[in-house]
């Protein structure tokens, strides 16, 4: 959705429809897993797609701060703290995960006292926190394809920080460039058949 009667849209349009509906004051719900999204096959198709998300999400972001006061009056205080915690610290995990793997990997292999012996044990207890959390998700769901894509994952988050960068140039450049992501293209067993679930509301309006 790049352009709807000569305006700009963002480019994350579910982020940016999510938070104003909250801010409205509606409550959403979300489909269980799995969805059976299809995921880019290349890392130049993953690239597009995550610099296109971090964009969007900078976007929503900017434009929820244009009036904090307002935005925090709106939300609330816990829905404005989340707001901040799930979108800006998405944002700013981005842009660390990069420079935070490359200090650990210097600290590990090299001998420049870049970290404390403390602050090594807990960068690496911070990423083994995160893949036992992952691995405990695959055993969950029963699923051990899995188990592969929770172990690398030290690997893959610092590749964000490209996305990022890449996002930060384009939000300056070209902010509503669309890149879209094809699909169709990865090889998949068809889902099976959906299972009733009962009516739920989708969105309800929060009681005042």
């Amino acid at each position: 959705m790049r352009q709807n009667r000569g305006k700009l849209l963002n480019v994350t349009e579910d982020a940016d429809l999510g938070y104003r509906l909250a801010r409205d004051g509606y409550a959403l719900s979300v489909i269980g897993p799995p969805t059976y999204e299809e995921a880019p096959i290349s890392f130049g198709a993953w690239l597009s797609q995550r610099t296109r998300w971090i964009k969007g999400h900078m976007q929503t972001w900017l434009v929820l701060m244009r009036d904090p006061l307002g935005a925090a009056r709106d939300f609330g205080f816990r829905g404005f703290a989340a707001m901040q915690l799930v979108l800006g610290g998405g944002l700013l995990a981005a842009f660390a995960h990069g420079p935070l793997a490359c200090i650990v990997l210097i600290a590990a292999l090299s001998p420049y006292n870049l970290l404390t012996p403390s602050d090594f044990a807990l960068a690496v207890f911070g990423y083994c926190v995160a893949v036992f959390a992952a691995l405990s998700a695959v055993a969950l769901s029963g699923n051990l394809s899995h188990i592969r894509a929770a172990l690398t994952m030290p690997f893959y988050w610092p590749l964000a920080t490209i996305a990022a960068l890449r996002a930060l140039l384009e939000l300056l450049v070209r902010p509503h460039h669309w890149s879209k992501t094809a699909h169709g293209l990865s090889r998949r067993t068809p889902p099976p058949l959906a299972v009733a679930v009962p009516d739920q509301p989708l969105a309800r309006r929060a009681a005042s």
